[in-house]
């Protein structure tokens, strides 16, 4: 064979190479590619000093597939208790459950005295770099990371360090690009309040999730969507999407990271607590959001007239709430079907979902009692499911023309349609 003739053999193999480089399909990243049972996957946020094996199997068994803490530096100041993170993690797995977690560092970003600064050091870069090797060290046991929680919140991260805070997630990102294994989900920032949406967030935050999003290092971008009424989630989902696209960030997901509702006094009873929460995990069915975390599993306190002490499912002492009873009942249902349709008007909505070769119809109002007709082709059978005050299934009636006639009310109400 002569020169040549290798020459050209040699050029042909290497056009092969970069043939098939460039064919390779890219590592899937975001949380659209997260596997779920659910047309929403559900979390819900726990207390990693104050949560059993007890609780994390009962998590699973309601429906849950993740659970989402936070992870702090190893410094006395911003984790006094020290908790074995690692060890958390691993039972978190053994309830076959998948773990949501955050990395932040407390008002100053990397802990609060001069004795926590190593040599030299500066707070942004060791941040970085705790994150980064927390990250790596457990690559294989986190399904979702997210950096930081409600950076534009003064309670986790100090107003005069947003620029800081900037520099902070630059390090961070140049960090995990040098992983041999990068995450495939990092979201950013838990923002408290929409950001993209008339300067409620500063924008130096926004800038920083931007830079990250574009350096292909932050993929999901999540929220923390409290409100009153949860419909109106819809259209602010509506917004920052617009927004996203605006920025040439199309491929970033959008996730509620933080969400619930506290039954306290004289606010909310227990009841209109779970209506919320329920309607809550409905509305991001009906606009697409691919995973939900709700606040939170246990109450923090006892106190029945303080919001903060009752956001759980279960009561301090660990008795069941209606919230709770709601939640895993409609999950049952809900598992392994898809978003078929969502409508809204005049304050009555109807989302339609498919499983198998049933249609199921869930009606809810925002106040008011409203009549709605839940369509069904003559010889439909019809079974009607109850959530409130407490579960029931029963019959839908006798039909009329063209369905089943029934009442909405601001209690979620599902029909099952199948055939005879």
């Amino acid at each position: 064979m002569t020169i040549s003739s290798m020459r050209e053999i040699a050029k042909l193999f290497c056009a092969l190479a970069v043939l098939a480089a460039v064919s390779l399909p890219a590592q899937a990243r975001g949380v659209s590619e997260l596997s779920t049972e659910y047309p929403t996957a559900l979390s819900v946020q726990i207390d990693p000093s104050d949560i059993s094996d007890e609780d994390l199997n009962e998590i699973r068994a309601a429906g849950f597939e993740f659970v989402r803490f936070g992870v702090r530096p190893p410094l006395k100041s911003v984790n006094p208790a020290m908790i074995d993170y690692s060890k958390l993690i691993r039972r978190v797995r053994n309830a076959r459950l998948e773990a949501i977690v955050t990395l932040f560092g407390g008002k100053e970003i990397w802990g609060h005295d001069q004795s926590d600064m190593r040599a030299g050091g500066q707070r942004e870069k060791l941040f970085a770099t705790f994150a980064a090797e927390f990250m790596n060290a457990h690559s294989t046991d986190v399904a979702v990371w997210e950096l930081w929680n409600e950076p534009d919140h003064k309670t986790f991260l100090n107003p005069a360090l947003f620029s800081n805070f900037e520099t902070a997630t630059a390090e961070f990102c140049r960090s995990i690009a040098q992983l041999k294994n990068p995450p495939k989900v990092v979201m950013g920032f838990g923002f408290a309040k929409l950001p993209f949406n008339q300067g409620q967030v500063p924008p130096q935050l926004e800038n920083a999730f931007v830079s990250g999003a574009k350096a292909n290092c932050l993929t999901d971008v999540s929220i923390h969507p409290y409100r009153s009424v949860p419909e109106t989630a819809i259209a602010d989902y509506e917004k920052l999407r617009a927004k996203l696209d605006q920025l040439q960030l199309g491929k970033v997901g959008i996730v509620a990271s933080e969400w619930g509702y506290a039954s306290y006094l004289p606010v909310r009873d227990r009841n209109a607590q779970a209506s919320l929460i329920l309607r809550e995990y409905l509305t991001n069915v009906a606009a697409g959001i691919k995973l939900l975390n709700l606040y939170a599993w246990k109450d923090r306190g006892t106190s029945v007239v303080s919001r903060e002490d009752n956001f759980g499912l279960k009561s301090k002492g660990g008795e069941k709430k209606e919230a709770f009873s709601s939640l895993s009942e409609f999950l049952k249902i809900a598992r392994n079907s898809r978003k078929v349709s969502y409508d809204s008007a005049s304050g009555l909505n109807k989302l339609v979902l498919s499983r198998g070769s049933s249609l199921l119809h869930v009606v809810w109002t925002q106040s008011s009692e409203q009549n709605v007709l839940i369509a069904a082709e003559k010889g439909k059978k019809c079974t009607r499911v109850d959530f409130f005050p407490q579960v029931r299934h029963g019959s839908c009636g006798s039909p009329v023309d063209g369905g089943f006639a029934a009442k909405a009310s601001a209690y979620p109400v599902l029909f099952s349609l199948s055939d005879q």
